[in-house]
């Protein structure tokens, strides 16, 4: 199965690329460059997503007590194919995941914030 989407390791937007990807359904993210350098580049993005998603590798930084009241979003390594990189695939979690204080969607392909009416919104106020 295809990619939803493609990113160098290198991009400063990979971990708001896994925050939309979990605050809009989940779905699969490959992670080009040399696989040893992705999956770097995948522990570091990780660190910037609040709440910060489960992974097997481990916990990439000590997670705050508070971080255990909603399930996080999870992140599972597919395949570490023949082709350099990694793909991976994100699982929504019960809360929003936010990167630098925003809640970065996906919408139509491509990667937007959501206004604070539309945070309240999606958990539920009504706002």
């Amino acid at each position: 199965m295809d990619p939803d989407h493609t990113i160098p390791a290198d991009s400063p937007d990979l971990a708001r690329t896994i925050a939309a990807l979990a605050n809009s359904g989940g779905g699969r993210v490959f992670i080009r460059g040399d696989t040893d350098t992705a999956r770097t580049a995948l522990l570091n993005a990780l660190k910037e997503v609040v709440p910060m998603p489960t992974c097997p590798e481990g916990n990439p930084a000590p997670r705050p007590a508070h971080q255990g009241i909603a399930r996080p979003a999870e992140i599972s390594i597919q395949q570490v194919g023949e082709e350099n990189g990694l793909l991976i695939m994100v699982t929504s979690g019960a809360s929003l995941c936010t990167v630098d204080g925003v809640v970065p969607i996906f919408e139509n392909g491509v990667v937007r914030t959501l206004s604070l009416t539309e945070v309240v919104r999606r958990a539920g106020s009504g706002g």
